[in-house]
């Protein structure tokens, strides 16, 4: 495998969170290059959520966006617990929304919830995130453009081409067409499943929903360059020239990768889900 082609696999992993995981938080977004279908659990599965608890007096201290009354207890409900297999719940309860066989294609269902919730809370970090990716890989190589500056040492320009955008044009034509209003209500019925694998993440005493939130503010303030992105490449990796974009989180780097017209897309829909499951505004 040479240089570019490692780096377009570095570069495609981390493409594949952002928008599956905030469709759970905003869904599946992106159905990439097909591999073999994987079999989702039947739509009747999302049926074995766990039933709404009683309206507490107001959301617990420390919580920011309280989803909504069945949510407003920090920690996932007894009730989540007796699901048999949350992934599959998870997975049924996305192909009802897109399709059980769009998503079949797609979808990673091993660790389905902890992938969703992980690549979720490191959305606004500057980490990488491909081994947590919930979605298979966009199709064909990162596309960049080449100026040969000085041809006796070598020298390049290299840029993200514009054809880049167009390996994410499914994707995106999939979320402007997707009803946030129906996202939300998935993603409440999930709810109680999500916040118990974040709180097996590592924060016990933190709301997966506020973190969510988090990751959707940071993504809207993403950048939009007019200019085409100067990219720099080392032995193996692509990296921007620019260190203010290069220091940008994974969700951000994705959006950038992905062209202003699709990143004002998908800002818009985020703002749309935004607005469903914070009561904070």
């Amino acid at each position: 495998m040479d240089d570019q082609e490692i780096q377009n696999s570095r570069t495609r992993r981390i493409a594949i969170w952002i928008v599956a995981a905030l469709v759970i938080a905003p869904v599946a977004w992106w159905y990439w290059q097909k591999p073999k279908p994987v079999t989702a659990a039947p739509v009747a599965a999302a049926a074995t959520m766990p039933a709404a608890v009683a309206t507490p007096a107001g959301p617990p201290a420390g919580i920011r966006y309280p989803l909504d009354a069945a949510a407003q207890q920090g920690t996932a409900p007894a009730a989540a617990l007796e699901v048999t297999d949350p992934d599959a719940a998870v997975a049924g309860g996305l192909s009802a929304l897109f399709g059980e066989q769009e998503l079949a294609a797609w979808l990673i269902p091993d660790k389905l919830v902890r992938r969703l919730v992980a690549t979720t809370d490191n959305l606004s970090r500057n980490t990488r995130t491909e081994q947590l990716r919930p979605l298979r890989p966009p199709p064909g190589p990162l596309a960049v453009q080449r100026v040969v500056v000085d041809a006796v040492v070598g020298t390049e320009r290299i840029t993200l081409s514009g054809q880049n955008a167009a390996r994410y044009d499914m994707a995106v034509s999939l979320l402007a067409k997707t009803d946030m209003r129906q996202a939300a209500t998935l993603y409440r019925k999930l709810y109680p499943l999500l916040q118990r694998a974040y709180e097996d993440l590592g924060y016990p005493d933190r709301y997966f929903n506020d973190r969510v939130i988090d990751s959707i503010d940071n993504l809207l303030a993403t950048p939009e360059p007019v200019q085409p992105l100067l990219l720099e490449q080392s032995k193996v990796l692509f990296t921007y020239a620019d260190a203010d974009m290069e220091s940008r989180s994974a969700g951000q780097k994705l959006l950038l990768r992905m062209g202003v017209g699709h990143t004002r897309t998908i800002k818009q829909k985020l703002r749309e889900f935004r607005g469903q499951i914070s009561s904070k505004e």
